[in-house]
């Protein structure tokens, strides 16, 4: 797998979270990098950084320093001062929370992140059905 392309590549990412008068270091330098067609799990204890990680990815928290680039673009760096906002990302997020819209089939809310993004109805069933 050394000749795989990197969907998702973090580079040295680091977040603090202001907790009352102290900082709290959620992330310190975390490095990784996802092939193209492999399926990752993130598996540790409450507080270690999974959720702020994949957070910081989906785009909905800002970190203070590090590279994302998913899919060959950088969509943060901090030394470049790059933040690409979460709705211009490449990327979907689906919550721990079941009812992520509750009035949707689960078919349906995979795909609306694809028919926002202007995907052809083909290309949304085949997607999601996949």
């Amino acid at each position: 797998m050394a000749d795989a392309v990197n969907t998702v590549e973090i580079t040295a990412l680091s977040k603090v979270y202001a907790d009352g008068n102290q900082q709290v270091l959620a992330l310190k330098g975390v490095s990784l990098g996802i092939p193209e067609g492999m399926i990752y799990t993130f598996l540790g204890p409450s507080g270690c950084g999974k959720t702020t990680t994949l957070r910081c990815v989906a785009g909905l928290e800002r970190p203070d320093a590090g590279t994302i680039s998913i899919a060959g673009s950088t969509v943060f760096s901090s030394a470049e001062r790059i933040h690409v906002p979460p709705n211009r990302r490449p990327i979907g997020m689906v919550f721990q929370s079941y009812a992520v819209w509750p009035h949707m089939t689960v078919f349906e809310n995979v795909a609306y992140p694809l028919a926002v993004r202007g995907r052809a109805r083909g290309e949304i069933k085949r997607r999601v059905v996949e």
